[in-house]
């Protein structure tokens, strides 16, 4: 996690500079050399066939081996990625420059001989970003090395940690273009004017483990960037759109904007003075990112989006993105378990409750919207029960509890999306209860308060305590509920909750196309037959249910039109040319036969069941309602 730290002014940081970047800013004589941190630095000046040339230097080594690792997984992902197979060419040295045995034990592990006289080892780093057809890492979780242009610096990528020394400070030393300047949430340690006619600069930073430092991305570019503040915390928003599409001062107003409703809606929490957003924008090129999304920090988070996306649809994208990751700085910055506080990055054990970690931040993303007006109550409504239906796609027998735990594993990691839709319901729940039981004085967010003020950035909590100390500071009702849906795998009734705050399920029939309604078609093309199929949507559509089509029944012909996989868009624009009333011939393929249904043009509708306010509630629902919703 990421903290301030004091400022070292050591002659070991002046002597490291002089070796590093002479002639680039000035320094002070060399008295003692402290060999206490981990030094190492990283060049991207002088890249090598599109890799970064990295070195450590470590001292006073007492055993005759040491291992040094890149990590397998880091915090925020839950796959392994592995990042130990981007290095090359690693390499061990003495102080006499002598090259150490060293022998590659898997992807992510080095072990070198002779470890007493070790001086420093050396490798390059290959980039993600230009080779994701070949591995399957997260751009976000990603890097990128594009020389004199952009660098994402996702550091746990670039530099790993010896063998029982993650908790070593770290010095790290990076030597950059002049032109492309550091966007993060460090501070920079030694900061100077480089001299007149220099072509590069270097950057110090200062951690105080291991964990700090793979908790710190950086980018590098030439700036794009402004910074405001909001309640003492100083937030920076740095934008690498390559060819200038966006620009971050068009983007800042609907940032701050959210991020100023955010803070109003967490209230006194507050465990950072800085928040970083560092946007990259990829060309969605065969050589670029192509995975869009987030990845959280404690103190900063690292977005990639496509850079044609219109400006309107990026503040939507970016509302969405940042609001979710924003909230980490509440969970897991100040709460979190042993699991997460001792993060084993290449044998990690995972803790069990994914619910609070992403669920609640991702229905706290949610909530803040309606509380500070952003969003109407219908929108929200809406949001919920998109959330609940995209949670029947995923298995609800699982225990939560069980799945977090076990989140690596092939059968469980294919229901993690889950903690986004079932986790953020889950939050619901819990805050429905909490109204319920306070009269709408107490909800979710005063639990999260509560756990806060116990616990803090610096105590974990044990994993297996957490629901006892729930119910010491809230009811009994919500760890009744986190033991039979979270920790059991007893199905949530989500109507029994909303019916608290005086919610009902309502079907209505809403306008659609006659083929689609919103972004889901009524039919696709079968690459196999080269035949047009029906989907389960057609049961939704009153059009196609009233002239008897049914899933996958085959399309062959609409009054004399035939169609198939090569014509299937003219459907869209043949439908449109109907008028109510006009008779209507569909030939149908089912069960290996030649079916005739003749119809009339009607005005196509689906049903859509929605969320409704019940206009019988109590007058305590209602309570209950007004509370949830900051009405």
């Amino acid at each position: 996690m990421l903290r301030q730290i004091n400022v070292i002014r050591t002659f070991v940081l002046y002597s490291i500079l002089l070796h590093f970047i002479v002639g680039c800013k000035s320094v002070e004589p060399v008295i003692k050399l402290d060999t206490t941190p981990v030094i190492a630095s990283m060049d991207l000046v002088n890249i090598i066939e599109d890799k970064v040339p990295v070195e450590l230097k470590i001292s006073n080594i007492s055993t005759d081996t040491i291992s040094y690792y890149l990590p397998k997984i880091v915090p925020g992902t839950y796959q392994n990625n592995d990042y130990g197979k981007y290095i090359e060419q690693f390499k061990a040295f003495d102080k006499e420059g002598n090259e150490l045995k060293v022998e590659k034990l898997d992807n992510n592990r080095w072990k070198i001989g002779n470890s007493k006289s070790l001086n420093k080892i050396t490798y390059l780093v290959n980039d993600t970003f230009d080779i994701e057809e070949t591995h399957e890492v997260f751009s976000a979780t990603g890097t990128n090395i594009a020389q004199n242009e952009n660098f994402i610096l996702n550091l746990y990528a670039f530099v790993g940690y010896f063998g029982n020394m993650k908790e070593k400070k770290y010095n790290l030393f990076i030597k950059h273009p002049i032109d492309l300047e550091a966007s993060t949430s460090l501070t920079e340690y030694l900061p100077k004017e480089p001299l007149a006619g220099a072509i590069y600069d270097t950057d110090v930073f200062i951690f105080k483990r291991y964990a700090d430092l793979a908790d710190s991305p950086i980018m590098y570019s030439v700036p794009d960037r402004v910074t405001f503040t909001i309640n003492d915390i100083e937030v920076l928003l740095s934008v690498y759109s390559p060819n200038k599409v966006h620009r971050a001062a068009q983007l800042m107003p609907q940032m701050e904007r959210m991020i100023r409703a955010q803070k109003n809606f967490l209230g006194y929490i507050d465990t950072t003075k800085k928040y970083s957003v560092l946007l990259y924008l990829s060309s969605a090129k065969s050589n670029d990112a192509k995975g869009f999304g987030a990845l959280e920090h404690n103190t900063s988070t690292v977005v990639v989006l496509p850079e044609s996306i219109p400006l309107k649809l990026l503040n939507e994208s970016l509302t969405d993105i940042v609001s979710h990751e924003f909230f980490h700085i509440v969970t897991p910055l100040n709460i979190h378990s042993e699991e997460i506080h001792h993060f084993d990055y290449n044998n990690a054990k995972m803790s069990k409750h994914l619910w609070l970690y992403e669920g609640t931040v991702e229905y706290f993303s949610l909530l803040f919207q309606i509380n500070q007006a952003l969003i109407t109550k219908e929108e929200f409504f809406e949001r919920i029960l998109e959330k609940i239906n995209n949670s029947k796609n995923f298995d609800d027998t699982l225990s939560f509890t069980e799945m977090s735990e076990n989140i690596l594993q092939e059968h469980y990691n294919e229901n993690y999306a889950n903690v986004y839709e079932k986790g953020a319901l889950i939050s619901m729940c819990i805050d429905i209860i909490m109204r319920e039981k306070s009269s709408g004085a107490y909800g979710i967010l005063d639990l999260v308060k509560g756990l806060s003020g116990r616990f803090g950035s610096e105590t974990p909590f044990k994993d297996e305590e957490l629901l006892g100390i729930i119910e010491e500071i809230s009811f009994t009702e919500v760890t009744d509920f986190l033991n039979a849906h979270v920790v059991n795998n007893i199905p949530i009734d989500y109507g029994f909750y909303l019916k608290k705050v005086g919610l009902i399920y309502n079907t209505v029939e809403v306008p659609s196309g006659y083929f689609i309604y919103e972004q889901e078609p009524f039919i696709k093309g079968s690459e196999a037959t080269k035949k047009v199929v029906f989907t389960e949507g057609v049961e939704r559509s009153n059009f196609l249910r009233k002239a008897g089509i049914r899933k996958n029944d085959i399309l062959l012909g609409i009054n004399e039109k035939k169609y198939t996989i090569k014509n299937i868009y003219d459907l869209f624009s043949d439908s449109n040319k109907w008028n109510v009333g006009d008779d209507i011939l569909f030939i149908i393929e089912r069960n290996n036969q030649i079916l005739r249904f003749n119809s009339k043009v009607i005005t196509p509708t689906v049903e859509k069941i929605m969320l409704e306010e019940n206009p019988n509630a109590t007058s305590q629902q209602i309570d209950n309602l007004k509370s949830w919703v900051n009405d």
